[in-house]
């Protein structure tokens, strides 16, 4: 009889076990791109990237503050007028927009626009002090920059900087003011991801939609597929905020240092190489 009710009750718990974890998927894996050699030869380490049409990559490394362009075919290249170990400013973003390549500099207080082979054009400089620490675009080629110091997010159309704040978060009643990452989703919601691991949701006309915890320890990375939203840990979890799926990523992405998407498909940087999964 005590065996009977030892073995049900092991079938139950391996039950339980099963089923939790059954829960958890795993992405494919699609493509894979060593980082160029000459990136670690110059003692470079990209923390940040933007992925665009064809497998062009642009990188930042947040330590020596250096822009980086890596084309389809593995070539390296950097910014005209700047040799390899230039730094400048304080680069937090770099990606594709209608005009070229936007590159925002905190320090300076601006945008940097760059021509597709990364030659200066022009420089627009904010009316007023916000010192961005975080920007992300949507596909409208709007920017969207969070500024701490004051509180809010500002918006960049063209070479126009909206000196009112898009969403001033001092009149949102939020649980944080503290954020870890943001993104735009297909829809040009803004979804923010909280210090205190509450996401927030705003609208095309900076309206807050809807507020949730993210069921994800440690989740410090976001980005928008579609309609939905994928956060990511730096362990190997990544969550579907819509469909409350939890995946597994390859252990060959890790460490994640950044995490960008383009239309189903998720690409990761890790120390020496990018990895493109499949959502689907």
């Amino acid at each position: 009889m005590t065996r009977q009710i030892f073995r049900k009750y092991t079938f139950f718990i391996l039950s339980i076990f099963h089923f939790i974890w059954g829960q958890i998927s795993d992405f494919k894996i699609k493509e894979y791109f060593p980082l160029p050699e000459r990136i670690s030869e110059l003692g470079l380490k990209p923390t940040k990237f933007n992925w665009s049409i064809g497998n062009r990559f642009i990188f930042i490394d947040e330590v020596k503050n250096q822009i980086m362009n890596v084309n389809p075919t593995g070539n390296l290249s950097f910014p005209s007028g700047l040799s390899e170990n230039s730094v400048y400013g304080e680069f937090i973003w770099a990606g594709i927009i209608p005009e070229g390549v936007g590159v925002v500099d905190r320090l300076e207080n601006s945008i940097n626009y760059l021509d597709v082979r990364l030659n200066t054009n022009s420089v627009l400089d904010f009316s007023q002090k916000i010192y961005p620490e975080m920007a992300a675009v949507n596909s409208s080629g709007v920017i969207h920059l969070f500024s701490q110091t004051y509180n809010s997010i500002y918006t960049v159309q063209g070479s126009r900087f909206n000196s009112s704040p898009f969403i001033d978060f001092t009149k949102e009643r939020l649980s944080s003011n503290c954020f870890i990452d943001m993104s735009l989703n297909d829809n040009s919601d803004l979804f923010l991801l909280g210090c205190d691991g509450i996401a927030y949701v705003f609208s095309l006309n900076g309206k807050l939609k809807t507020s949730m915890p993210v069921s994800i320890n440690d989740p410090k990375h976001v980005i928008g597929i579609g309609d939905d939203w994928f956060v990511f840990n730096d362990h190997d979890i990544a969550l579907s905020i819509n469909a409350n799926i939890k995946y597994r990523l390859p252990q060959s992405s890790m460490p994640i240092m950044d995490v960008q998407s383009k239309n189903s498909l998720i690409a990761i940087l890790s120390l020496n190489q990018i990895l493109i999964l499949d959502v689907k």
